[in-house]
């Protein structure tokens, strides 16, 4: 451990040769805010300040503060600032996966807004997860699910057009998939697989999920099947990852 790691809140950055400026920024900081400095909201001082305040570029402030969020720390929320992160998420993907059930286990709040719907003809990779043939009819959904009112999941997600007509119109009240598949009879469904994986986000993810171009992004691609094994849903999330940890169940 150097003397930066032990440095107290408002330490001047020490000229060392080998220890990277952003480095020695990122440490600071992360000093400060287990020191409780940026109060009840959390807010960081902007990267202009920053920069001023250590006698740096902003490029140099930014790689900072894209290492204190690979760490956990903060979140960037793009337009708005960054923040101190309260906690990760524990989201557990298991046979039996809920967005709702899985937040309010934990005390969250939880809410799911349809972002667009269409009728497109089922691209092979879609086809396939879905059994189908290519170019058969499909329903490519578009929703966001939020936490507390902030943004958590971002998903693009596909259902077979001719079992589910008229899905849109179902799911547009509350954005529930439980209660729409209900409606269609569906009354459970399994997770069949799932693939994780993590990116940078493009800039639709971004805008979704409220982040930063440079911050890494976390992404579940899954089958969902009916209690026969019909496949359901296909469907790609990506998550926050500086807001979610995930969780793989024991029953997958």
């Amino acid at each position: 451990m150097t003397a930066i790691d032990n440095a107290p809140p408002d330490t001047p950055l020490a000229r060392v040769a080998g220890v990277a400026m952003w480095s020695q920024i990122e440490q600071i900081l992360a000093a400060e805010i287990g020191s409780g400095r940026f109060g009840k909201d959390g807010r960081l001082p902007t990267e202009g300040e920053l920069a001023k305040r250590f006698d740096v570029n902003r490029h140099t402030v930014r790689r900072a503060m894209i290492g204190l969020a690979s760490l956990g720390l903060v979140s960037v929320r793009q337009g708005r600032g960054t923040f101190v992160r309260p906690g990760a998420i524990d989201y557990t993907i298991g046979c039996r996966t809920r967005f709702s059930e899985n937040l309010r286990q934990q005390h969250h709040a939880a809410s799911a807004t349809m972002l667009s719907a269409f009728k497109v003809g089922a691209e092979p990779t879609v086809a396939k997860a879905l059994a189908l043939r290519t170019g058969a009819l499909v329903y490519q959904i578009e929703s966001l699910h939020e936490s507390d009112g902030v943004p958590l999941t971002f998903a693009r997600n596909w259902y077979p057009a001719k079992r589910f007509a008229e899905l849109p119109q179902v799911l547009a009240p509350n954005g529930s998939i439980t209660h729409a598949m209900a409606r269609f009879g569906v009354t459970d469904y399994l997770r069949k697989w799932s693939r994780i994986g993590s990116m940078l986000p493009d800039p639709e993810v971004t805008r979704r999920l409220d982040i930063s171009r440079q911050q890494p992004v976390l992404w579940v691609e899954n089958v969902d099947v009916d209690l026969q094994g019909t496949p359901i849903k296909y469907g790609v999330t990506h998550f926050a990852s500086d807001r979610v940890q995930l969780m793989v169940g024991s029953d997958l």
